[in-house]
């Protein structure tokens, strides 16, 4: 089986139609269903049940956040690659999962550009395309990842686990890291549009306050504390403008702050 799509859902009965939706209509059908529900109460079960012919594989049960939700779905999944589209997501087109495998592609990620759904108006992302993905570790640090443009091969939680669960927000921005910024493994843009993703989900809510703390305890991870804090200090210069002005009229700085933060592996400033 190529994919596995894994769908987590607590009481939004109108966002999970609209995922569904967008699933079952594919053209393409070499995929497995996973819907994973948190005990709603507003009829999500009831909604599953009248497409239990479509789904995989579901559950309704308590769990202890989005993480945990998403595990239970990894650990259920047996396609070669994961695709997480939560409740209120939408896959752009009937044909985007065709798009994406034609070929038949077994690169570490895929992606593809994204709309941003919020308040009823759609804003396009093409960022992804012209993104040079070898020299990540600052990017990563700084900007955003769209989860839900991103088909993630299974090899990648044979090789770093299942999505760290003390994290509240970052886990999947975690393997990404790993993946992307340390390893250098390989990924696949394909120039289309994936998903239509909703931006008023819990991650996008919650706010800076939780993420960027979260995401210095990643780099502590992997990362020396004199990189983190170049990190921190690239990062607090281009928050109040200066790195912008800088990049514009001498981008020799910031490239050659991402160029040492790709020989960081070489020359001990990043572990492992």
């Amino acid at each position: 089986m190529k994919l596995s799509i894994i769908t987590i859902n607590l009481n939004d009965k109108t966002g999970l139609k609209k995922t569904i939706d967008s699933v079952i209509s594919q053209t393409f059908t070499d995929y497995e269903f996973i819907i994973i529900d948190g005990l709603s109460t507003d009829g999500s079960v009831d909604l599953i049940r009248e497409h239990t012919d479509k789904i995989s594989y579901w559950v309704s049960e308590k769990d202890s956040g989005i993480y945990n939700a998403q595990n239970k779905g990894i650990k259920q999944a047996k396609g070669e690659y994961l695709y997480f589209l939560n409740s209120g997501d939408a896959l752009y087109a009937n044909d985007t999962l065709e798009k994406i495998f034609e070929g038949d592609p077994h690169t570490p990620f895929i992606c593809g550009s994204f709309y941003m759904e919020k308040g009823g108006k759609l804003e396009a992302d093409t960022s992804y395309k012209d993104r040079d993905w070898h020299m990540a570790v600052y990017e990563l640090f700084s900007g955003f990842l769209c989860h839900q443009a991103f088909f993630i091969h299974s090899d990648n939680f044979k090789r770093y686990g299942l999505y760290d669960e003390s994290l509240r927000v970052v886990a999947d921005w975690k393997l990404f890291f790993q993946g992307i910024a340390i390893d250098h493994l390989e990924v696949k843009y394909v120039d289309t549009f994936i998903v239509i993703y909703n931006m008023e989900g819990f991650s996008t809510q919650i706010g800076g306050s939780v993420i960027y703390p979260e995401k210095l305890k990643v780099c502590r991870e992997f990362l020396n504390e004199n990189t983190v804090k170049k990190l921190e200090r690239l990062y607090y210069l281009e928050q109040n403008g200066f790195v912008t002005d800088i990049m514009k009229s001498k981008p020799w700085i910031y490239n050659g702050f991402r160029i040492f933060c790709k020989i960081g592996r070489i020359f001990g400033f990043v572990k492992g």
